[in-house]
């Protein structure tokens, strides 16, 4: 009976050690996932001696905030605007800043700027839809060809008081969005 086992251990291990062997020397098809990645913007400035710059402007690092070209502080979730951009502040590190190029805190100016990249494997137009609190405010296209990606920056009036949410929303399902507060001075 022990031959019996013996010559079925050894009849199996053939069979897998053949398969392995088999198998290695096959092709293997990867297959290739298609999709669009959708996202907004950040910036990192990197900072020397407490000193940093953002398109031509000043930025010094004082306690927990920063100054532009010697301006009353911003602290973290404060937004502003360099030359057009709106910018919320969001990390001061010891060597970096973090920036998203949204604005979280308005006065009326919402100012954003999000990326669509298409990894479809194919030219494809895009549309894209922008809301506030759900209620649709843009719909436009954008074309991107396969493996590029496409900078939108966006500028809108809003000058309803409270919180809010903006929404970009794509024609593949994808969505971004960030919470701002708007405030009338």
């Amino acid at each position: 009976m022990n031959d019996k086992y013996v010559l079925y251990a050894l009849a199996f291990s053939f069979i897998f050690v053949s398969g392995f062997i088999l198998l290695s020397f096959s092709e293997v098809k990867i297959i290739e996932e298609k999709f669009t990645r959708l996202y907004f913007n950040s910036t990192i400035l990197s900072q020397d001696n407490n000193l940093s710059s953002l398109d031509g402007a000043e930025i010094i690092v004082r306690n927990n905030g920063i100054s532009i070209n010697d301006s009353d502080p911003y602290l973290i979730g404060d937004s502003f605007f360099v030359n057009g951009k709106g910018y919320t502040l969001n990390m001061i590190s010891n060597s970096s800043i973090l920036l998203y190029n949204y604005t979280k805190k308005t006065d009326g100016k919402i100012y954003f700027d999000f990326t669509v990249e298409n990894f479809e494997g194919e030219d494809k137009n895009y549309t894209y839809q922008i809301y506030i609190d759900d209620i649709r405010i843009i719909e436009e296209n954008e074309f991107v060809k396969a493996n590029e990606k496409r900078i939108i920056e966006k500028e809108i009036e809003y000058n309803v008081p409270g919180e809010h949410r903006l929404k970009i929303k794509l024609n593949t399902g994808a969505e971004v969005y960030f919470n701002f507060s708007s405030v009338k001075k």
